[in-house]
């Protein structure tokens, strides 16, 4: 691809010469910190995919209702025509738009009855009937005269054909087993999966499937599945009840998710690196620098782990890099905002800032990111998840080599070709796999899951729909709420030392958060499957997904390997019991604020239990007589009960407080006459992260050395300014959203000086990591040494003005 160019200066053109002014060169400022801180069949090849034209548009499309019960999530339009009647939202979260009998849904129902005429009208390669469950099916066009089931599992086998067409022509009902799955393999995509269907379509609950349906009759989605595509129907309704509707299925890893870093060649770390998850290397064998770094999963150099993760990746390149691109992007993202969808670069890429990730409420959202070169990040950059974004379904595929800055933050999981280097310092939450080239590190933290944000809920130690009842002598740190409902009885004798919200604002808001946090904590992507009593296990950490109701009879041990920022997640579709004197073990660093127990079914904690982590409950929950709870009760449809319990809300871990600046340099200017000049220049962003957990005040100081000119040629003596020359705007202040609010913050326009003075300060409690992107200034007198710059400059050296900025952050 030919890319334009512009032209050159006459600096800049062979030969050339650079016109002969007087001119300052730039200034550099160091920062320094301180103190405290396979082949194709011939069906396959002619059969083309279905057009929905404006259908495409919808997750949901129906002819007379569309009706939502519980919590549905949906990502795209909803949509009737031509009846009106749509319901459920909310409490369900819809990404798109609603569009009941307008002309937009008339449209597209018109291209639905179309779309429908197209796949019933092509010629069957061959013919279905009875349960599919166990069958794998290649690309085709399937006909059935009678209803067909799924009751088990269905794969969907594309042979790496990621264009591959699969067509179910079914002439009767069709439907789904609860549990069920339709599995789409090796390239197969949900978008090229048509089932048109004459009958009644019905979904099992806790299901999985894949598709366009596109029916004549009604549609309905049980309890609990996941519908990866689009339920359309030209004549009847549709029904969901807790439904997850995805138009864009995450990049399936398979063994290579087990890996934090994996590489083709080799993996080198200078610093006390920390890796949460696998490392690994194949067909190379190198590593250096562990230690000092430190794994907490396993390595496997050249093993046949490693080998085969790296068949598993070139599997989720080559599907990521098929994906239909929803938009097309260039240049810099910094200050840009995406929504979910799939994002294709034909250029390199940049980030010197912030881009965010807007999930729009709906943790299920896909982000893929599609590059055909490079990708830079600078220091102190930063890639922000909002309103439900998950670290496990961002996808940068990446042909080009990817150079992340030092000091900066990054989430997603790279899947590279060539080599990905991580500057000193970052932060990278997700993964960092290449197929052929190397991976280096240095001194950075990874992590595969992101913690579950709460948002307002934070604050609360129990929180309910219904009711709050309390019997005996109870106590709690944090505050109780109750939303819709008002009653919270028991207290006294209950003691609290938050405050009692009974179906107030406050509470009400934070059942919103916790319906978020329950989403999210739900739609992560599992790493095992647990069942029955977990007495006993070990659990490092991770995301473990019961198939059935749990319970604890003695002890479960959560290992969090060394690493306080070790994530656990216990996904369970049914309900939970732990024991009477039962226990949960935190060891080796794990941390109650980072435990999660996502629970749809019944909560009940037996007498004198010990219990740890943050319950997101869908039902009742019952603490029992004695129990010592170090977590949040949070339930989202249900009332709380405990008695003589004793809850103290988890702190967050605790850490350092520090901050992490970055120089500038400084743009030259030209001397005029008697007049002085400004030399100016923007920092790379700063952070400042307060991990102590007790909110207490914080402050940065600065002060600096007078700017020094460095001896040269021209001149042998060194010239110098004053310092109250250099001057420095802090910006604005902006945080992470799992942050405490930025109001409490000031930060000071200062001419330096040589002593400290306060840049940024608090009054308490500011949590959390706060950014700012700093301006500076050096005034540049008429009468600066004009000496220092004369001549031929294109063949002399240019002294800048240096000075050195010393931090405190106390």
């Amino acid at each position: 691809m030919s890319r334009k160019h512009a032209p050159r200066s006459p600096s800049q053109r062979p030969g050339g010469r650079r016109p002969h002014v007087v001119a300052l060169p730039a200034l550099t400022v160091f920062i320094l910190l301180t103190g405290l801180l396979v082949a194709q069949s011939p069906a396959q090849a002619a059969t083309s995919t279905v057009n929905l034209r404006t259908a495409g548009s919808y997750s949901v499309l129906a002819a007379t209702a569309v009706t939502s019960t519980g919590r549905s999530v949906v990502s795209g339009n909803v949509g009737t025509s031509p009846g009106t009647a749509i319901t459920g939202f909310p409490p369900g979260i819809l990404t798109g738009s609603i569009h009941a009998g307008d002309t937009h849904s008339m449209t597209a129902r018109t291209d639905l009855l179309t779309a429908y005429a197209d796949a019933a009208g092509r010629t069957p390669t061959d013919s279905l009937d009875g349960d599919l469950a166990g069958r794998t099916l290649t690309a085709g066009i399937y006909k059935a005269t009678a209803a067909l089931t799924v009751s088990t599992t269905l794969t969907l086998d594309a042979r790496d054909d990621p264009t591959a067409v699969f067509i179910f022509q079914i002439d009767a009902a069709f439907s789904t087993a609860a549990a069920s799955s339709v599995v789409l393999a090796n390239g197969a995509q949900a978008s090229n999966v048509v089932w048109q269907v004459v009958g009644a379509v019905s979904l099992g609950a806790n299901s999985t499937f894949a598709g366009n349906v596109l029916g004549l009759t009604a549609i309905t989605s049980g309890a609990g599945s996941t519908f990866i595509g689009r339920a359309l129907s030209a004549n009847g309704a549709i029904s969901l009840a807790d439904s997850v509707f995805m138009t864009e299925p995450p990049v399936m890893l398979k063994t290579a998710g087990n890996f934090s870093v994996l590489a083709g060649t080799s993996v080198e770390n200078s610093g006390g690196s920390t890796l949460s998850g696998s490392l690994g290397v194949s067909p190379g064998i190198g590593l250096t620098g562990f230690p000092p770094g430190r794994v907490t999963g396993s390595t496997h150099l050249g093993t046949a782990e490693s080998a085969q993760a790296q068949i598993d990746l070139q599997a989720a390149i080559d599907d990521a890099s098929a994906r239909t691109p929803t938009s097309t992007l260039s240049g810099n993202l910094s200050g840009q905002t995406y929504t979910a969808g799939v994002y294709s670069a034909p250029g390199a890429l940049t980030l010197d800032s912030s881009v965010t990730l807007d999930a729009q409420g709906n943790p299920n959202a896909v982000f893929i990111f599609q590059l055909d070169s490079a990708l830079t990040t600078s220091t102190g950059s930063t890639v922000r998840l909002i309103n439900g974004a998950q670290v496990s379904r961002i996808f940068w595929q990446t042909d080009g080599v990817v150079q992340l800055g030092g000091s900066s933050s990054f989430s997603g999981t790279i899947l590279g070709r060539t080599d990905i280097t991580v500057g000193a310092y970052s932060g990278f939450t997700g993964r960092a796999l290449t197929r052929n080239g190397s991976v280096t590190v240095a001194s950075n933290t990874f992590t595969s899951e992101a913690p579950v944000d709460f948002g307002s809920a934070t604050t609360f130690s129990i929180l309910s729909t219904t009711s709050v009842a309390n019997t005996g002598f109870s106590s709690f740190d944090g505050d109780i709420g109750v939303s819709p409902g008002t009653a919270i009885t028991g207290f006294p004798p209950g003691v609290l030392t938050g405050t009692i919200h009974g179906g107030d604002a406050a509470a009400a808001a934070a059942q919103v958060d916790l319906a978020a946090a329950y989403s999210d904590a739900a739609a992560r992507p599992s790493s095992a499957v647990i069942s029955g009593d977990l007495a006993g296990r070990i659990f490092t950490s991770g995301v473990y997904r019961a198939t059935a109701a749990v319970t604890i009879s003695s002890t479960l041990t959560l290992d969090g390997q060394g690493n306080p920022n070790a994530i656990f997640i216990i996904q369970v579709p049914a309900a939970f019991n732990a024991a009477a004197g039962s226990k949960i073990l935190l060891v080796n660093g794990a941390q109650p604020s980072r435990v999660y127990w996502q629970i749809a079914g019944a909560v009940s904690l037996g007498a004198a239990a010990s219990f740890s982590g943050t319950i997101l409950g869908m039902a009742a929950i019952s603490i029992g007589n004695d129990v010592s709870f170090i977590g949040r009760a949070l339930t989202a449809n249900g009332a709380v009960t405990m008695n003589m319990a004793k809850s103290t809300s988890p702190a967050p871990p605790v850490g350092d407080l520090s901050a992490t600046t970055a120089g500038a340099t400084l743009s030259a200017v030209t001397l005029l006459g008697d007049q002085p000049q400004f030399a100016t220049g923007v920092s790379s962003r700063w952070s400042i992260s307060d991990a102590r957990g007790s909110g207490g005040a914080w402050n940065l100081s600065v002060s600096a050395t007078v700017p020094i000119s460095a001896a040269g040629t021209i001149e042998s003596e060194a010239r110098v300014l004053p310092v109250q020359n250099l001057s420095i705007v802090p910006g604005i202040i902006d945080s992470l959203p799992s942050s405490d609010a930025p109001s409490g913050i000031t930060a000071t326009d200062l001419t330096l000086s040589t002593a400290p003075q306060t840049l940024v300060a608090t009054s308490g409690p500011n949590r959390g990591t706060y950014f700012l992107t700093p301006t500076f200034s050096l005034m540049i007198p008429a009468n600066a040494y004009r000496s220092n710059y004369s001549g031929a400059i294109d063949h002399s050296p240019l002294n800048p003005y240096v000075t050195v900025l010393t931090f405190t952050i106390s």
